[in-house]
């Protein structure tokens, strides 16, 4: 008796000083076992042993990890994994593993990781559009008006000229050029909408849709509640909201020939929702792994949110932002 009871306080002892959160609950769903550490990751007050014997969905609240904990409660436990949730301001690790008697839970802080990991990625996509700005501006101030120039030259040779078929032929040049110039001045905005810098991120995808509606025959409809001037949207996230949605566009007409989008960016009390449906014809979820999706996906981690994409029924294409609001955040 006296080996079992030396065990058991080696055990809580060991659980107590053990560095990630521990929780032990039984196939009713009552804990068995706990450590500070997991109190401190849910933010629960009060003491241990307030929470032994009592149901771990009181300790849990409503998360990622209380919802699979529950349905390992209510419908046959399995072992789980997730990946870097968010969980009170931290970056947890959750793994929960199946035992004899209930499940056990290892919840591991791994808040500095996913944040070094975020920085990176928010200064690849800041070196991204600093080179897209430059070639932007190169763009603007070199090609288009060499263009212009050439055009007028054409102009003025063709005022010139007598012969009737020489006229038509350097009238077919000129319009050519005046598409082509176009073409470059829808280039260099889509490479930096200046309407994010003047206006906002409504304004910006306002233009973006008007400019590619006016253009092709597709067809879409928009449901955005966030006004230009946020109080805590900044540039780099609204520029990430556009570039999302750019590519969104591009990869259903691309992928799934759609020519029909829904466009939704609102919010709620915590976070900012962006969600783009098509009707493609995708068949499977093939091109989750395309560029696309991974910069999609990038720019979305880069503000600590999550990006999902899905096929939906009986045709078209989802893609869902999500990413929290943070107060006094209009730097960047």
């Amino acid at each position: 008796m006296k080996n079992i009871t030396e065990g058991l306080e080696f055990l809580y002892r060991l659980v107590e000083n053990f560095p990630d959160g521990i929780i032990v609950f039984d196939i009713e769903g009552k804990v068995t076992l706990l450590n500070r550490v997991a109190l401190d990751q849910f933010k629960a007050k009060g003491s241990l042993s307030d929470y032994l014997e009592q149901p771990v969905l009181n300790l849990m609240g409503n998360n990622i990890i209380g919802d699979k904990v529950r349905q390992c409660i209510t419908s046959g436990r399995e072992s789980f994994q997730y990946k870097a949730i968010e969980l009170n301001g931290k970056y947890i690790d959750a793994f929960g593993k199946k035992i004899s008697e209930g499940m056990l839970l290892f919840l591991y802080d791994v808040t500095k990781n996913v944040e070094a990991k975020n920085l990176t990625l928010v200064n690849l996509i800041k070196g991204q559009e600093l080179e897209r700005q430059r070639i932007a501006k190169e763009i603007h101030d070199g090609v288009g008006p060499n263009l212009s120039t050439i055009r007028l030259g054409i102009d003025t040779i063709s005022a010139m000229a007598t012969e009737k078929d020489l006229k038509q032929k350097l009238s077919s040049i000129s319009s050519q050029i005046a598409e082509i110039a176009q073409d470059i001045r829808v280039i260099s905005h889509d490479l930096m909408p200046s309407s994010i810098l003047d206006f906002g991120i409504k304004s910006a995808l306002e233009n973006l849709i008007t400019r590619i509606q006016s253009n092709t025959q597709i067809t879409i409809d928009t449901q955005i509640s966030i006004e230009d001037e946020h109080e805590f949207l900044n540039h780099t996230q609204s520029l990430n909201i556009y570039r999302i949605t750019q590519e969104a566009i591009h990869n259903g007409i691309k992928h799934g020939d759609a020519n029909k989008f829904e466009i939704y960016l609102n919010e709620n009390e915590n976070n900012f929702q962006l969600t783009i449906n098509d009707n493609g014809l995708k068949e499977d979820n093939k091109n989750h792994d395309g560029i696309g999706l991974k910069n999609m996906r990038a720019r979305v981690n880069s503000m600590n949110g999550a990006l999902t994409a899905k096929s939906l029924k009986p045709n078209g294409f989802q893609v869902q932002a999500i990413f929290p609001i943070v107060k006094n955040n209009k730097s960047g």
